[in-house]
C-alpha cells in the first residue's frame, strides 16, 4: 500500500475510542455467564478483537480504533483500616473495640472469660491479618490478568484510579471510589483524539460528561449487554442510554462468541 493510499484511509476513517467500566463489564459478564468463575477475574478471550468489532459495529468497516481506555481500581482499602496499628501498639482496648464493632464478633468477646480475651483477640487479628494478605495476593494476581492483556493486544489501556472497600468482618467488597471520575474526566481531557466515544458502562454517573462532550460535537454511544432471553442487563443505565446518541445492544450471542462461552 502505497503512503498516498495510506493518507486518504487515515483521513477518511472515523477515530473511536472505548473506555470502558471494568467492574461493570466483569458484574456484566458474569451476570450473563453463571458458569465463569468470578475468581478468574476475567475470561480468556481475544480482547482485541472483541474492542475491534464494537468499533466497527459504532462507526462501520472505516473505524480506527484509537485506543481502549479500560478503568480499574488502583488500591484496597481494608476495613477496619486501623487493626495492624492496634496490635503493633499492642492497644487491647483498642482492638477489643474494633472487634466490637460487629455484633457477631462482640458476642465472641462477650463469652470468653476475661482472662482469655486478649488471646482471643490475638486470635482473630491473625485471621484477619491472613485474610487480607490472601486477597492483597488476589489484587495483584487482577494486575498481573491486567498487564498481560495490555501487552498482548493493541491499543488497549489500563488505567488505575481511586479504590474500592474490602471488609475483613464479612468479606464483602464496597463500592469503588474515583474510577468513574477518572472515566468522567478523561472523557472530556482527551475529545481532541477521537470522534466517537463508546462507552462500556452501566453507570448512569457519566451522564454529564457524555452532555459535555455532545456540546463540544463528539458523538457518543454507550454499549449495553442482553440476556439470552434478549432483555437488558440489570443496571443497564436506561439514562445514560437516553443521553448518548444511541445506545448499542449486544446479543447474547454474540456475547458468547467474543467472550469465549
Amino acid at each position: 500500500m502505497s503512503a498516498f493510499v495510506r493518507k486518504i484511509i487515515m483521513f477518511n476513517s472515523t477515530r473511536v475510542c472505548i473506555f470502558v467500566d471494568g467492574e461493570n463489564l466483569r458484574h456484566s459478564i458474569g451476570n450473563l455467564f453463571p458458569e465463569f468463575n468470578r475468581s478468574d477475574y476475567l475470561p480468556k478471550t481475544d480482547w482485541g478483537n472483541f474492542f475491534d468489532w464494537i468499533a466497527c459495529e459504532v462507526a462501520g468497516p472505516e473505524a480506527d480504533r484509537i485506543r481502549t481506555y479500560w478503568y480499574v481500581i488502583q488500591h484496597i482499602d481494608f476495613s477496619p483500616y486501623n487493626l495492624n496499628f492496634a496490635r503493633d501498639e499492642k492497644d487491647f482496648l483498642k482492638i477489643k473495640n474494633i472487634f466490637s464493632r460487629d455484633p457477631e464478633f462482640l458476642d465472641r468477646i462477650n463469652k470468653t472469660k476475661p482472662e482469655n480475651q486478649n488471646k482471643l483477640l490475638e486470635e482473630l487479628i491473625t485471621d484477619f491479618q491472613r485474610s487480607q494478605a490472601t486477597m492483597q495476593k488476589r489484587f495483584s494476581g487482577w494486575v498481573n490478568i491486567q498487564n498481560e492483556i495490555a501487552r498482548k493486544y493493541k491499543a488497549i489501556e489500563f488505567r488505575r484510579a481511586g479504590s474500592i472497600r474490602y471488609d475483613l468482618f464479612n468479606g464483602n467488597f464496597g463500592s469503588e471510589k474515583a474510577v468513574d471520575v477518572k472515566l468522567a474526566t478523561d472523557l472530556i481531557s482527551l475529545k481532541d483524539i477521537y470522534d466517537i466515544a463508546v462507552i462500556v458502562s452501566g453507570d448512569q454517573d457519566y451522564v454529564p460528561a457524555v452532555a459535555a462532550i455532545k456540546d463540544l460535537g463528539k458523538r457518543t454511544v454507550n454499549v449495553s449487554f442482553l440476556t439470552e432471553n434478549e432483555r437488558l442487563l440489570p443496571g443497564g443505565a436506561k439514562r445514560l442510554n437516553q443521553s448518548t446518541d444511541w445506545s448499542m445492544e449486544i446479543k447474547y450471542s454474540d456475547s458468547k462468541r467474543f467472550l469465549g462461552f
